[in-house]
């Protein structure tokens, strides 16, 4: 294959390349985008101070549990 024949021609300067990675990522299946509401998207807590009920539903989309009940303490 010819090296000019690998070459992305645009007149759209500003086209980030990587947008047509993404796209034939998702069209090859590799990928799958979905809609999730702002209500519902983990990453809230990994880039916002959250109010306590906010934190508790944090914790609970990434699916962690209180385990300090299996903690012992040895003196």
């Amino acid at each position: 294959m010819e090296a000019s024949a690998l070459k992305l021609v645009t007149k759209l300067k500003h086209v980030d390349i990587h947008n047509h990675w993404l796209r034939q990522e998702v069209q090859n299946g590799n990928l799958s985008i979905e809609w999730i509401s702002t209500s519902e998207m983990p990453a809230d807590g990994l880039t916002k101070a959250l109010p306590r009920q906010k934190h508790d539903e944090f914790i609970r989309q990434l699916g962690l549990v209180d385990t300090s009940n299996l903690i012992t303490i040895q003196f």
